[in-house]
């Protein structure tokens, strides 16, 4: 058996988009939304009463009421436990206490972006502001660790239940910000660049500096090789997001249009799947934007800084032909910020619609690690373990950022390689 009938009075644009998600892209089982109170106890199928009325079902969830407004409006938030994880949303129910089915639709729509907050100083949600944080689930995959729960009450209920089999997937995904330390910033850029080191007395940097522009040294950021041998060596698929971007305060990369760059890019794309990283200035400027997407055909796409707004940046990215977006997860601090390490589709919550931009959360950025949180390489090694753990504990896909400076040889990452080494060997 892997029919679901699901029982509803009324059924909205809201409640399509968390039912898809759970039931077919996760469960990867058919289900029907019935209206029709006779209906349902007609029909044949594993049975959700998706109300309050007492319908015979195999089992029943008291809708909250967030999934049949049409408005966005503050939801007060209380949290309680339920099978060892927290939950809100609570109701009466002794099966299942909270609307399990709005808590998820919370969280994969950002709904608390969408009311006022104050922005962090790159103009981004904080996620200090988020009840993640605030009522310390961050760190877990806390949508996908409610619908492994709720598969398992189903299965008793009905052991005959036939579920798709999940497998846990690793996804690598590199950052281009900075593609040299030293190679392909020109002439006057190099320049400056010594100025500093002299004014730091930082003769290190001036020996370095003159070797690799010299021929005779390996420029630190230059970690592509290596990871070309590890991904061949595991059988990865990874992405690469080039920063395409002009030159300004935040953006720092070598011009896209330099020899360097293009050799790069040009190995880079011809070996693995590439998208667009929207510089810190595309974000105000659709016109530069559509400059910077120009230079990289491609439908992925991540934002500089993970700096993006709702809904704004995504309909953006959406009009340029974006199809896959890398950015759902916070640039401050590590974790799930939608509550799940499953990809799925953005739903537009002004609009209430479902669009065709597909979002692929990550959990772990090693510059979170090391900038934000002040982690040593063995606090992030550990760090990263629980997040391998915890989406292996639901089958889940796991997304990791990384950048090619901190892979290279630069002392300030000195430790990370390893790190990362040590994580794919596990892994």
């Amino acid at each position: 058996m892997n029919s679901i009938l699901l029982y509803t009075k009324s059924y909205s644009a809201r409640q399509t988009f968390v039912f898809d998600f759970i039931f077919r892209e996760v469960y990867g089982v058919n289900f029907e939304v019935l209206t029709s109170a006779s209906a349902f106890a007609q029909g044949e199928g594993f049975k959700i009463n998706y109300s309050e009325d007492g319908l015979p079902a195999n089992l029943q969830i008291i809708p909250h009421g967030l999934l049949f407004e049409p408005d966005i409006v503050a939801q007060p938030l209380s949290v309680a436990q339920w099978r060892g994880l927290p939950v809100f949303f609570q109701t009466s129910n002794r099966q299942v206490p909270f609307d399990l089915f709005s808590a998820v639709f919370y969280l994969l729509s950002r709904y608390e972006e969408y009311l006022p907050y104050t922005p962090d100083e790159f103009q981004r949600y904080p996620h200090t502001a988020s009840v993640a944080f605030k009522q310390h689930f961050l760190h877990l995959p806390l949508a996908d660790l409610w619908m492994k729960e709720l598969k398992e009450l189903m299965l008793k209920s009905e052991p005959d239940l036939q579920f798709r089999k999940n497998k846990f997937h690793f996804i690598p995904t590199y950052d281009i910000d900075i593609a040299y330390s030293y190679s392909g910033k020109g002439m006057v850029r190099n320049l400056a660049g010594a100025l500093q080191d002299i004014c730091r007395a930082d003769f290190k940097s001036i020996k370095n500096r003159s070797a690799v522009l010299r021929g005779v040294m390996k420029d630190p950021y230059d970690s592509y090789a290596f990871l070309d041998e590890i991904h061949a060596r595991y059988i990865l698929k990874p992405v690469y997001f080039f920063l395409a971007g002009k030159n300004g305060k935040l953006d720092k990369n070598i011009p896209f249009e330099s020899e360097v760059m293009r050799k790069l890019f040009a190995h880079i794309s011809n070996c693995y799947d590439v998208g667009i990283h929207p510089s810190f200035q595309s974000h105000e400027n659709v016109a530069v934007l559509e400059t910077e997407i120009a230079k990289i055909p491609t439908g992925k796409s991540r934002q500089h800084y993970i700096r993006f707004q709702l809904p704004h940046t995504f309909r953006t990215l959406l009009a340029q032909g974006i199809k896959e977006e890398y950015s759902m997860g916070y640039g401050s601090i590590n974790g799930f910020r939608a509550g799940t390490s499953f990809s799925f589709l953005w739903f537009d919550l002004e609009k209430n619609e479902t669009t065709d931009l597909r979002l692929f959360p990550f959990c772990f950025m090693e510059c979170n690690s090391f900038f934000e949180q002040h982690f040593s390489a063995a606090q992030a090694a550990a760090e990263l373990n629980q997040y391998l753990e915890s989406v292996r504990q639901v089958d889940g896909h796991l997304i990791t950022i990384w950048h090619n400076f901190s892979l290279g040889t630069d002392p300030l990452w000195e430790g990370w390689r390893s790190v990362y080494e040590e994580f794919l060997a596990k892994l």
